[in-house]
């Protein structure tokens, strides 16, 4: 029975759905903190917003302790409140930081092989293009049954074209599955 428990392992996976927030909500005393209960997020924010404030106050203060200490509470307290509206996230938040830090600093278009990357400006790129009919295509005129015949009209030379040094490529009709290709299956010729 022993030697079954040695050889069995146990492993634990913790979804999000398991990842509840640790909360302040009472003083020393059992009292309730006013606005409370706050997350360790929001009471790490606000102690460092207060602590920074009141090390800065002769750079923004007005010089009377009694307008600076409350302007630095509210505003601590507009930090922590903020930090609580931030989404729960799997990430650390000092990983998100940094990350932002780093794409800020590195270089718009990339590195490749240690190379920064230099996007050239766009410029004109010129060309022409020909459609030309194959030699012996005529348009094809459906008769009607109620169509009495056409007089010979006198034959006219038309300019014949010399066939290409190497033939237009064949292809087999494919089955067409969008419009774009049935046209362009069209213009190969192809039904």
């Amino acid at each position: 029975m022993a030697d079954r428990d040695e050889e069995r392992e146990v492993a634990r996976f913790y979804t999000r759905s398991r990842r509840f927030p640790k909360f302040i909500g009472r003083l020393h005393d059992g009292t309730k903190i006013p606005g409370g209960p706050y997350t360790l997020t929001q009471g790490v924010v606000l102690a460092i917003v207060l602590v920074v404030a009141l090390m800065t106050q002769s750079v923004w203060g007005t010089g009377s302790p009694i307008v600076d200490i409350p302007v630095a509470a509210f505003v601590s307290w507009g930090a922590a409140w903020g930090a609580g509206r931030i989404p729960a996230t799997r990430r650390n938040l000092l990983s998100i930081i940094t990350s932002g830090m780093s794409a800020m600093t590195r270089p718009a278009a990339g590195r490749y092989r240690g190379v920064t990357m230099r996007v050239r400006p766009p410029h004109f790129a010129g060309g022409g293009t020909t459609i030309a009919e194959p030699v012996g295509a005529t348009l094809a005129r459906p008769d009607s049954e109620n169509t009495a015949p056409a007089p010979e009209a006198p034959v006219v030379a038309q300019p014949v074209l010399q066939p290409r040094s190497t033939p237009l490529p064949t292809h087999a009709p494919a089955h067409a599955v969008s419009g774009v290709e049935r046209l362009l299956q069209q213009a190969r010729g192809g039904n």
